[in-house]
């Protein structure tokens, strides 16, 4: 009972702060160009909590990290510059929760 206490503590604060920062999170996808740099850049930074998740025990953020590398693939494959800024948002977005789920920021 206490682990699904905790879970559910856990999924209500992710929910929480990703609600705080959808807004900071357009804004920062919209601010600069949705290049291969930028893409390369998310890339490392969801190989960076690859590996901060490899040193744990537990599988934690798994359905954060196949969401967060989905969303990578979609903007790589998306070639209309309105729609790679939606997804760029969405993937500013699961990168957050995905270092969220793996315990730090």
């Amino acid at each position: 009972m206490k682990e699904i206490d905790m879970k559910i503590k856990q999924t209500l604060m992710v929910m929480m702060v990703a609600a705080m920062l959808s807004p900071a999170s357009i804004a920062l996808a919209q601010s600069g160009p949705i290049d291969k740099a930028y893409e390369d850049g998310k890339a490392a930074e969801i190989s960076s909590v690859k590996l901060r998740l490899a040193t744990q025990s537990a599988t934690v953020a798994v359905q954060e990290l196949n969401e967060a590398e989905g969303s990578l693939r979609r903007l790589k494959e998306a070639k209309a510059s309105d729609l790679r800024r939606k997804i760029a948002a969405e993937l500013e977005m699961a990168i957050t929760r995905l270092k969220i789920a793996a315990g730090g920021q």
